[in-house]
């Protein structure tokens, strides 16, 4: 009877497991469904200005992320690489997640990477929490007409990148 029980137990433990992975690898790298963006308006790093995004100006890429995220360190010179490909066909915004870091890191991180696009201060979390809070790094891709058209969440390869910013870039 025991043994059964522990044979019943592991059956459940392996299937929940399964069941676990095939979620959370169905949506790594997944696309969003268009859905309108959340207007952001924080704090840029070294400022004491607030930065209202506008999404009329141009597409936009929102790029979530902390400085102790490793796929963030990994992803940085790509984001900067792409930066300077496609700034003046779209906007790129980085949105440090600034309640789950700390300021001088997030301070190095920009220096560490030479990225020269805006970096915003989500000092509680909201803008994160509105755009669904389910990983670092996360990138969604606004339309001029602010619908979130895709987005990336994880970390993944500069093709990749660059045909998802070449999307944005070029759509009417």
């Amino acid at each position: 009877m025991k043994r059964r029980q522990t044979l019943i137990t592991l059956t459940i433990a392996a299937a929940a497991v399964a069941f676990i992975l095939y979620v959370g690898l169905a949506n790594w790298g997944g696309k969003a469904e268009t859905v309108q963006a959340s207007s952001i308006q924080l704090q840029e790093l070294g400022s004491e200005q607030q930065v209202t995004v506008d999404f009329a100006e141009k597409p936009t890429v929102i790029s979530l992320f902390t400085s102790w995220c490793t796929y963030c360190n990994e992803d940085a010179p790509k984001m900067s690489v792409l930066h300077e490909k496609y700034k003046d066909r779209l906007n790129l915004i980085g949105v440090n997640i600034t309640n789950r870091d700390k300021l001088s890191e997030v301070r190095s991180y920009v220096e560490r990477h030479n990225l020269s696009y805006p970096i915003l201060l989500d000092r509680d979390g909201s803008v994160y929490s509105q755009y669904g809070g389910s990983g670092f790094p996360a990138l969604y891709f606004v339309n001029t007409a602010g619908e979130v058209t895709d987005a990336i969440i994880g970390s993944t390869d500069l093709e990749t990148l660059d045909g998802h910013f070449a999307r944005l870039a070029n759509a009417p």
